[in-house]
């Protein structure tokens, strides 16, 4: 709401909404499988396995993507040195090479969402 383009309030425009609206949807989602995650590990869950790799999925595409609207609604300045959304979405890609890609993650949860439904 700080932002101005056209005598705006960057806030104030619909694209920008819907960009914050995904966003959002995606943390909630990522939240939610975290909290399902933390319960399964803390309950001994059958079905931590695919919990855990559902709340890693979800947690790196929630971030991946906020880290994107992030540069996309900054427009311009969302890509130099002077605010720190570059350092935002670097963490993304980085965090996602540390500890796995999404394809990895997506690929272990289907094996245990197969392995639940085979037994």
């Amino acid at each position: 709401m700080q932002r101005h383009a056209s005598g705006r309030q960057l806030g104030s425009l619909q694209a920008i909404k819907h960009k914050l609206a995904d966003v959002y949807v995606a943390i909630e989602l990522a939240r939610s499988n975290a909290y399902y995650g933390a319960w399964a590990l803390s309950t001994d869950a059958p079905d931590l396995t695919s919990a855990a790799a559902a709340a890693r999925v979800a947690a790196s595409g929630a971030y991946e993507l906020a880290a994107q609207e992030n540069i996309q609604t900054h427009g311009g300045m969302g890509f130099t040195w002077e605010t720190d959304c570059h350092l935002y979405y670097r963490r993304s890609k980085h965090l996602s090479l540390v500890i796995g890609a999404a394809p990895f993650w997506k690929d272990r949860l289907i094996d245990a969402i197969e392995h639940a439904n085979a037994a």
